[in-house]
């Protein structure tokens, strides 16, 4: 991809957010089994590597045009606070669902009827939650064409998805990208790469052979 997606699969690596597992497979939301999984959540704990992140981030963030910066519960929050401050944005975040209590609010730090709102979330696989907040962002008034990730395994019906909702996603490293740099510096051997390699190739076909 580019030297960003190599910094920002360093900072993956470095943080310990990749994990590769074959022999205790991650069970994944779909309900998959997966012999890897990438946990950005833990770049939040260290400062070089929350400034790398949001760094990479905001550069891929549409400007002059974006007046909102938004970000998903839980995950995308964090991140898009990092984006929203280096940019000297406005910033909101949008709930899953409405809260059952007080204002009963689904978008929460301001209104976003007539801004031009850019997602971000921290990282991107079926595409279900970022269409989901988009959609929510939308009813409520929003302009949303864009969003930004910090890491993407999307596959083909994440992207068309996105393509059909109208919604443009930039994404700053990739699963090839960090596979490659994992391999370059010894943090991943040709067995476990296989193994995901095979996962990729036929999720639910690997998920029934390693399924305990």
């Amino acid at each position: 991809m580019s030297a960003a997606a190599d910094e920002i699969a360093a900072v993956l690596l470095d943080t310990g957010a990749f994990l590769v597992r074959p022999e205790a497979p991650f069970r994944l939301t779909s309900g998959l089994h997966a012999p890897f999984y990438v946990n950005c959540r833990l770049i939040l704990s260290r400062h070089e590597a929350r400034a790398r992140a949001a760094a990479a981030l905001a550069a891929t963030v549409p400007q002059p045009a974006t007046t909102i910066i938004a970000g998903g519960v839980t995950a995308g929050v964090p991140f898009a606070t990092l984006v929203a401050d280096r940019l000297g944005l406005p910033m909101v975040y949008v709930r899953a669902e409405a809260k059952a209590h007080g204002t009963a609010g689904r978008i929460e730090g301001g209104a976003v009827a007539g801004e031009r709102v850019h997602l971000i979330e921290d990282l991107i696989s079926t595409a279900g939650s970022i269409l989901a907040f988009t959609r929510a962002l939308r009813d409520a008034g929003a302009e949303v064409e864009g969003v930004s990730v910090l890491f993407s395994r999307a596959g083909r019906s994440a992207r068309q998805a996105l393509e059909e909702a109208g919604l443009a996603i930039a994404a700053v490293c990739d699963l090839d990208t960090l596979l490659g740099v994992a391999l370059a510096s010894g943090r991943i051997d040709e067995g476990a790469l296989g193994e995901v390699r095979a996962f990729l190739a036929d999720p639910e076909g690997w998920s029934a052979r390693h399924a305990a």
